[in-house]
């Protein structure tokens, strides 16, 4: 294996993960990760969501969703409950696309975080092996081959930036 370098959220989100006990990508149960932290799942014919009521919170998942899917909002929300201040209500339009933008690329990691990822004995040919991260993090293939370009693309320019 290549040299890599975590990024701040990826060592955010594994130092995340070891707290909760989640070692392996068959712990990533949204449904039990969401337990662990004291968050409420709800499933709803709404658009996925996430409320606060008294320092409570609840995820409302769109039930209208195949679970994969459902994974990926559930990821998403996460990144607004904790790294996300303010209610996006009384935002400028700028500062909640920036939210949302940086929600998005979260729950590629949270989905398939690289210290899992970077375990894998993946296969040469990229649908192949986007298959098999999909299938391993019970995602869908198109988010995973976006995440797999995310992690080639950073352990290509990592490396070739560092030759001699």
């Amino acid at each position: 294996m290549k040299h890599y370098t975590y990024s701040h959220l990826e060592d955010w989100i594994a130092n995340f993960y070891k707290k909760l006990n989640i070692c392996f990508p068959e712990d990533l149960d949204f449904e039990n990760i969401a337990r662990k932290l004291g968050i409420w799942i709800h499933y709803k014919d709404v658009k996925s969501q996430f409320i606060e009521i008294n320092g409570l919170y609840s995820i409302i998942l769109d039930s209208r969703l195949p679970t994969a899917q459902q994974r990926i909002d559930f990821s998403h929300e996460v990144c607004h409950i904790f790294r996300h201040e303010g209610d996006q209500s009384e935002m400028h339009e700028e500062w909640i696309k920036y939210q949302e933008k940086q929600a998005r690329y979260f729950a590629f990691h949270f989905c398939i975080p690289t210290f899992m990822l970077k375990g894998l004995d993946l296969p040469k040919n990229q649908l192949h092996a986007s298959q098999q991260v999909a299938d391993t993090f019970e995602t869908t293939c198109t988010f995973a081959k976006k995440r797999l370009g995310m992690y080639y693309n950073k352990l290509y320019f990592y490396n070739i930036s560092t030759v001699p």
